[in-house]
């Protein structure tokens, strides 16, 4: 990618993929906004929108379209998390638990198997599956004379409102489940071999994966050529089919990736019935009908929310997001019977009653950001973040510059490294950054940095969020 050169007053600073090199001056507070409106003017297109709010203890350093709403991408998650904890403490773990109607005796259980779903996002079917199944084993279960049933508690949409339709089978838009295993996708990697020849695909974890039929179409072009890899999810007649097409050089990285799966009880049912037969426990599946489980068999606890987090800020995990939205929106709100639209009411009874802002023009429609309904401004991000400062566990969930999460490659040579705490957000058009910097004549800034309606490049779109992050590291008072 070509170099790009902002001026701004003097040089600023060389830009390129892995970061730009530190102003030696610093810039006076109240030219900010000027120094702003010459990036801004010489580097977007001229559709583009941007906002800038960022504030000290105790003054705003600058306020360019910091009132106006714009779609957030994952700095969503923000109020997600923020809310979460606020509402459900630090301390707070999912569980999953197995029930049966009788208390078993003589090593069965008389009855049926009952799974009882919450939406732990962290269940996986070598660690949680494994423990629950170990602790029936405990208690000397040898046989299941009844079926494996499935009860949710966690009611909700799985899919948020204005997810687009070609991301449905990303595992980055994995749907929400009450029996959410595994993250809900089986993961990929593909790898270039020779130009002209058939790209390597290996699931990677090829036991967990099983019904699935790959087309591999996708192509080795030579070093440096195009890359226009995609893939495809059919599910039809019974069939679950991935498809790779387009090429990918041959001098590139390997490209990881991940499908949705489809049906997700079927899976959970799949990979616990395996589990069970492993541990050496028979499921006789005889139709049986004790009516409602009441004795618990086994429990396993999620990792703490302060856990989680990092998943979400750090990483910008969408799946932990969604979930932890339409978990709040189960626990607390008593009136919307759809979870997902309980959480949606949990962050704006945040945003009003905590944050003390009127919710006109804000528009909540998923947990992750990955609905282009969302609307919020820099103000109501920034004012989160300063809610949330004295929150150990929600600032050790952000990403720190040059070093770790979706930051970890960014600010890299510059004074930026280990001095910003953000949150990154990326959809087509849409590029966010928001967080806490520490300026040496300020102490800490708050800040929110949006990019909208840009047809430039997500890179080049960062570049200029880096560099106006940067000149606010440099501000002083004058």
């Amino acid at each position: 990618m070509p170099k790009t050169q902002l001026i701004v007053r003097l040089v600023l600073g060389v830009l390129s993929v892995s970061g730009f090199t530190a102003p030696s001056w610093a810039v006076c507070h109240s030219q900010l906004d000027r120094e702003v409106e010459r990036i801004s003017r010489r580097s977007l297109v001229s559709t583009a929108r941007l906002g800038v709010y960022a504030q000290t203890a105790d003054q705003v350093l600058i306020n360019r379209n910091g009132d106006h709403p714009f779609i957030p991408a994952s700095n969503q998650k923000i109020l997600t998390s923020a809310a979460a904890l606020h509402y459900l403490s630090a301390d707070f773990r999912i569980a999953t638990t197995l029930m049966t109607e009788l208390p078993p005796a003589d090593g069965e259980i008389k009855g049926n198997l009952w799974v009882i779903g919450r939406g732990d996002p962290t269940l996986t079917s070598s660690k949680g599956l494994r423990d629950l199944v170990r602790q029936l084993r405990e208690r000397h279960i040898q046989t299941i004379r009844g079926e494996i049933k499935f009860l949710p508690a966690l009611q909700a949409k799985p899919l948020s409102r204005g997810w687009e339709a070609q991301d449905l089978h990303e595992y980055y838009a994995a749907p929400t489940s009450a029996f959410t295993l595994d993250e809900n996708s089986h993961y990929w990697t593909v790898t270039p071999t020779k130009r002209g020849q058939p790209v390597q695909f290996s699931w990677d974890f090829p036991e967990l994966v099983t019904g699935w039929r790959v087309e591999n179409r996708a192509i080795t072009s030579p070093a440096n050529g195009s890359y226009t890899l995609y893939t495809e999810r059919i599910v039809e007649r019974g069939q679950k089919i991935l498809r790779l097409a387009g090429t990918i050089p041959e001098n590139e990285e390997p490209e990881l990736g991940g499908v949705t799966i489809p049906d997700q009880v079927a899976y959970f049912r799949e990979r616990l019935q395996a589990e069970l037969q492993l541990q050496g426990i028979k499921v006789l599946g005889e139709t049986i009908n004790l009516g409602v489980a009441r004795h618990e068999l086994a429990n396993f606890l999620s990792p703490t929310l302060a856990e989680i987090l990092p998943n979400i800020n750090k990483e910008s995990n969408n799946l932990h997001s969604e979930l932890l939205l339409r978990i709040m929106g189960n626990r607390l709100h008593e009136v919307e019977p759809d979870a997902y639209l309980g959480g949606i009411a949990m962050i704006q009874k945040f945003v009003r009653n905590l944050l003390g802002q009127s919710i006109a023009g804000i528009v909540i429609a998923d947990g992750s950001g990955l609905s282009r309904y969302n609307l919020v401004t820099p103000r109501l991000l920034v004012n989160t973040l300063r809610a949330m400062a004295g929150q150990p566990s929600f600032r050790d969930s952000l990403a720190i510059a040059g070093a770790d999460g979706t930051l970890k490659k960014r600010f890299r040579n510059t004074i930026g490294v280990n001095n910003i705490i953000a949150k990154t957000g990326t959809l087509r058009g849409a590029v966010s950054l928001s967080g806490y910097l520490n300026n040496p004549n300020f102490g800490e800034i708050t800040f929110s940095i949006i990019i909208n309606n840009t047809s430039q490049s997500s890179a080049a779109s960062r570049r200029i969020i880096d560099a106006i992050a940067i000149l606010l590291l440099q501000a002083k008072r004058c």
